[in-house]
C-alpha cells in the first residue's frame, strides 16, 4: 500500500490558471482530510477499488499500515 484509501469527490479547476484538479478525501490510515491534486497526477497514482476492499482494509492495524505507507512513499521518492 502506498498512501492508503481515498474517496474521489470532484473535478475542479485551479482559480489562477484553470488547470484541472481533483478534489479527494483521505480515508485511511492517516487522519481524514480533504485534499486537492493536479488531475494528471491522480490517474497515474490512484487505482479504483471496490468498497468492500476499503472496508476490509480499514479493519487492519492502523499503525502497521501507516508504517507501510511511509516506507512505500520514501522508496518512491528515492526513485
Amino acid at each position: 500500500m502506498d498512501g492508503g484509501f481515498y474517496r474521489f469527490i470532484a473535478e475542479a479547476r485551479h482559480s489562477e490558471d484553470l488547470s484541472p484538479m481533483i478534489v479527494y478525501q483521505h480515508l485511511w490510515p492517516f487522519d481524514p482530510g480533504v485534499w486537492v491534486r493536479p488531475a494528471g497526477e491522480w490517474a497515474g497514482r490512484f487505482t479504483p477499488v471496490e468498497e468492500n476492499v476499503v472496508i476490509r482494509g480499514m479493519q487492519g492495524d492502523r499503525t502497521a499500515a501507516q508504517a507501510a505507507v511511509e516506507i512505500a512513499r520514501n522508496t518512491r521518492r528515492a526513485g
